[in-house]
């Protein structure tokens, strides 16, 4: 699956919001205040930016060659579960990277992040068969969420004020390339050589930026124990095993709508306790209700990711067994929606300018309604009811309404969160899960349908349905944000 995050480290927008890709989650809490160095090692930047390229290619890259992994390893039974099982661990290999970090130092946070990454691509590259390609996955989430939180917290710690917002925008950009250009050079790469080249051919460059990261970081002033455990720190340790029980219930209801005896019913019903307990930890009162102000803001942000990057981790398959496009071919169709949500983003930004913050809700709205839209006509287009051409239509709306309606939906999450007295650090930590939750799940159901129901056609359709009505429920909700009078 293509789309969703390893952490653009601006609070609260994500990573996806310039384009398609898997989300990692970004710290839950801000940075500790640190003394600053006098001047920032040149080679920092430079593997800092590598490190992030690395991370964002292989997110955007994914879901273009997953279609040929399930084909090559006889695993469509768990096609869902090779982008789940990395959302889920990315979610707490975040928390627990942030801990890690407060404890030992950035240093070591960012060796650990990058050495089971490392692992997980070696994995999957060499997975002889689909389950262990899943476990390769899981274990690249881990990596991949310790790697997303690292420019937040080495830019707030490790750069003066003045380089700050320099550095954001080269990581901002470091995401953007691969969004407009992985899922092609992906499928490319899965043509003229292997879809296991896509892994492989990333660990000699992990290797040359890993220690331009790790080495000038080994002198980072250390966080104390007490800031570790507070508001300062990277994370809290209160979130950490909520944040694991998150990802394994949520896993659980995943493999059980995967599992057609009653097993399945029994996962199903303990993942869903699951996450109803856990999520109180991890999210504010009244998320689930869609309350007004911050929980209906984080409901559309997950309804939304639901609908959206949740069609994209099954569109390439459905393109290519339905349509029987190539894997560059589907490549090329999500290098559009990057390209055209980052248009959406765009676009958003010179409205909220022209307009000013009070339409923001009218944004947010319009931009769920066009998601809709276009998911139906992207959905009628994959499926035959109108020429393959109306596909690429509805994507390119889809994307470009995604990327006004999300980021205008950040900008009211975030003014919704300082009249309520949260930090950025904690809400970037909200926005982010609830993406990778909401994303997880969709995946995870999507594939279950493939998995399950015949012919594929119907599994398809089916799987549309699912994610359409997540779309329905994004635009319900939208209605529930309101302007402050």
């Amino acid at each position: 699956m293509a789309l969703v995050r390893a952490a653009r480290p601006s609070p609260p927008p994500s990573r996806k919001e310039s384009g398609l890709s898997e989300p990692a989650v970004p710290p839950t809490t801000v940075p500790p205040t640190t003394v600053l160095p006098t001047a920032v090692p040149p080679t920092l930047s430079a593997g800092l930016l590598l490190v992030v390229l690395i991370v964002a290619f292989e997110a955007m890259a994914v879901s273009t060659v997953l279609p040929r992994v399930a084909d090559d390893l006889q695993g469509l039974a768990l096609y869902g579960w090779a982008s789940s099982a990395f959302l889920l661990s990315s979610l707490f290999g975040a928390v627990f990277t942030g801990l890690l970090s407060d404890r030992r130092g950035l240093a070591v946070g960012a060796s650990v992040s990058l050495a089971v990454f490392a692992l997980g691509l070696l994995g999957a590259g060499l997975a002889p068969t689909m389950p262990v390609f899943v476990l390769g996955r899981l274990v690249q989430g881990l990596g991949a969420g310790g790697l997303g939180l690292l420019p937040f917290a080495v830019i707030t710690s490790r750069y003066p004020e003045q380089a700050r917002a320099r550095m954001l925008a080269a990581v901002s950009s470091a995401w953007l390339i691969p969004a407009l250009t992985g899922p092609l050079i992906a499928s490319l790469i899965a043509d003229a050589w292997s879809w296991r080249a896509v892994f492989w051919g990333l660990l000699p460059v992990l290797v040359l930026g890993a220690p331009l990261c790790i080495l000038p970081l080994r002198n980072a002033p250390k966080p104390s124990e007490q800031s570790a455990s507070g508001p300062g720190g990277l994370v809290s340790r209160r979130v950490l095993w909520p944040a694991l029980g998150l990802s394994v219930a949520s896993g659980s209801l995943i493999e059980g709508l995967r599992r057609p005896d009653l097993w399945g019913l029994a996962l199903v019903a303990a993942g869903a306790v699951g996450i109803a307990l856990t999520s109180r930890s991890l999210f504010p009162a009244g998320l689930w209700r869609a309350q007004r102000g911050l929980p209906a803001a984080l409901a559309v942000r997950g309804l939304a990711a639901f609908a959206l990057l949740g069609t994209n981790s099954f569109l390439p398959l459905a393109l290519h067994e339905l349509r029987g496009l190539t894997l560059t071919q589907a490549g090329g169709l999500l290098s559009v929606g990057g390209a055209t949500w980052t248009l959406g983003a765009w676009l958003q930004a010179q409205l909220e300018r022209r307009f000013g913050p009070h339409t923001r809700p009218a944004r947010v709205r319009a931009g769920m309604l066009g998601v809709l839209a276009g998911l139906l006509l992207t959905t009628a287009g994959v499926l035959g009811g109108l020429p393959l051409w109306s596909a690429y239509v509805g994507w390119f709306v889809a994307c470009l309404s995604m990327g006004i309606g999300y980021n205008s939906n950040s900008l009211f999450a975030l003014a919704s969160a300082d009249s309520q007295g949260a930090g950025a650090g904690e809400l970037s930590g909200q926005l982010a899960n609830i993406e990778v939750l909401m994303v997880a799940l969709a995946a995870g159901a999507g594939g279950a349908l493939i998995a399950r129901a015949t012919p594929l056609s119907t599994a398809f359709a089916l799987a549309f349905g699912v994610t359409l009505a997540g779309a329905v429920l994004a635009r319900v909700v939208a209605v529930r944000l309101q302007a402050k009078g």
